[in-house]
């Protein structure tokens, strides 16, 4: 019996021995975590990794957090959208997505085989990102078209996981192998990347008019894509004097205050360069005002009010959409500080 009652009393001084280790170490954790957060998620990703070697289970939910932490980190920064879902990956006889409006989940589906880790990563993104965009997307334009612009986005969300980034080139390449037309596209959008006006521009304008179409696909809106891309491309190389798009779906004109001799001038040829692009497009939708440099940056704002105004004045609504200042490549600079502003028109109501 002492034997007994000796036994009972180590115990507790080891349970309160360990109590007395978790309080100073819990809080200390807790505080950690509250400030280094994004670590603490990545130490929780890393050890599903580990139980996913030896378990399907925990491979999936591996896949979901290394996707979700990815998007989280990166997406809303970059672009055009309200909210995430929660990204959830199971396993199934193809790639493919579903989504979950009432849970606000987006179920990616892979087909289960010998893939490896940053491969699945990969495949996850791919299939997820259309959906992330708009939904409509997939309904409205073209398959090879959005495969592209996923692969373009995705890297530039993993650029910081080099194996995952090998993964998506070798999508593309695979891809690309024999269709001429796939190449010259993935080009000009690795150009327009290189400003950011595929997030700047491009996207919100394909979002937008897909929402607009959905559900129904025409095919007049792969011609009009393929002009959009083009202008844009012309505008990053300096190609394009006054790049405007008046179709059926896409309706907008660009205005580069890039011209100190302009500036002088209060900015007053952009500005009848503009009221020019309204009297041939009646439908005229979205000015675009862009600028390289911080003096042309400080010009280009100038002019958004004072173009705001003198629309107002004309009868025509105008609200400012977005407006984004940021560092990015610029023709042969590495980095420039770079602006883009996105202008919304409509006629006024006592005028139309």
């Amino acid at each position: 019996m002492p034997h007994f009652i000796a036994l009972i009393q180590q115990l507790w001084e080891y349970w309160k021995n360990l109590w007395g280790i978790l309080g100073i170490v819990f809080p200390g954790a807790i505080v950690l975590y509250l400030k280094f957060p994004e670590k603490f998620e990545k130490i929780g990703i890393h050890i599903k990794w580990l139980l996913g070697s030896v378990s399907s289970s925990f491979e999936r939910k591996a896949i979901s957090s290394e996707v979700q932490y990815i998007v989280l980190r990166g997406f809303k920064e970059l672009y055009p959208i309200q909210e995430i879902p929660k990204i959830k990956v199971e396993w199934g006889d193809e790639d493919k997505t579903k989504i979950d409006l009432e849970r606000n989940e987006l179920v990616i589906v892979l087909k289960k085989g010998t893939k490896y880790r940053d491969e699945n990563i990969a495949r996850t993104l791919l299939k997820a990102i259309p959906d992330l965009l708009a939904p409509e997307m997939r309904a409205v334009y073209d398959p090879r078209l959005l495969e592209l612009l996923s692969a373009h986005i995705a890297k530039n969300l993993v650029k910081d996981y080099l194996p995952v980034v090998t993964s998506i080139n070798t999508f593309i390449t695979a891809e690309m192998y024999e269709d001429e037309e796939y190449r010259k596209l993935s080009q000009m959008l690795v150009e327009i990347d290189d400003e950011s006006l595929l997030s700047r521009i491009l996207l919100p304008e394909l979002i937008d008019v897909a929402k607009i179409r959905y559900p129904h696909r025409d095919p007049q809106i792969d011609n009009e894509v393929l002009q959009l891309i083009q202008m844009l491309q012309g505008v990053v190389r300096g190609e394009i004097s006054e790049p405007m798009l008046c179709g059926k779906y896409f309706k907008m004109v660009i205005v580069r205050v890039a011209k100190p001799e302009k500036i002088e001038m209060f900015l007053q040829p952009h500005l009848n360069y503009v009221k020019h692009a309204i009297n041939n497009c009646k439908t005229l939708e979205n000015i675009y005002i862009l600028a390289a440099g911080k003096r042309n940056i400080a010009a280009a704002k100038v002019f958004k009010e004072f173009l705001k105004s003198e629309l107002e004045k004309a009868g025509i609504q105008a609200k400012t959409l977005a407006e984004h200042e940021y560092i990015a490549r610029y023709r042969q600079k590495p980095a420039m500080n770079l602006y883009t502003c996105r202008v919304k028109i409509q006629p006024s109501s006592t005028n139309a």
